[in-house]
């Protein structure tokens, strides 16, 4: 069910192929069973598609709140990121807070955002994975810092809120620290 709530191509799709079948029977039969289908199969697919758009799932706030972040990162907005942040996780605030002063930060993207959530932990937990773009400049050295790669986030559900718990940026493949990157005033990723 999460499937058609999360995408709604199969929705518009069954829809199409229902509607047409329908049309195609109203054409052939022109009575008033074969009209009343047809908009039947319309109203069901009009019910369907409202539906899948108002309801939010957890993975579609999970993405939300990670394109959140990238805006405030982006933004070089301190506070808006920590604000993403569980206050649980120290250090990953702690690598907010001395990584962001560190960049001015031009320009930010997250694409395919993959998320898988745990709906058997307690609190609700998840772990998304996207390809994230971080452009910016080293505030000490002037030297360019680009990266995009992979970047897998846990996230926890507290107070009705999605927080961010830990994230581990990539480089082809192998996990890598941030903090040290942009301390050394090297590329995060080439």
């Amino acid at each position: 069910m999460n499937t058609l709530l999360e995408n709604p191509f199969p929705i518009y799709a069954g829809g199409a192929l229902l509607a047409t079948f329908c049309g195609l029977v109203f054409l052939a039969r022109r009575n008033l069973p074969s009209l009343l289908t047809l908009v039947g199969a319309v109203l069901l697919t009009l019910v369907l598609i409202i539906t899948e758009r108002m309801v939010v799932t957890d993975a579609e706030e999970i993405q939300v709140v990670t394109e959140t972040l990238m805006v405030a990162l982006e933004r070089n907005d301190v506070p808006g990121v920590i604000a993403a942040i569980d206050p649980a996780a120290t250090e990953v605030r702690s690598h907010a807070e001395t990584l962001m002063p560190l960049v001015s930060v031009s320009d930010t993207g997250a694409a395919s955002i993959q998320v898988v959530v745990d709906a058997t932990a307690v609190p609700l937990a998840a772990v998304s994975e996207f390809h994230a773009k971080v452009d910016g400049i080293h505030t000490r050295s002037g030297m360019r810092l680009f990266y995009f790669d992979k970047v897998l986030m846990n996230w926890t559900k507290k107070e009705g809120r999605w927080l961010l718990t830990d994230y581990t940026p990539m480089h082809q493949g192998r996990p890598i620290s941030a903090v040290e990157s942009v301390r050394e005033n090297r590329p995060v990723s080439r």
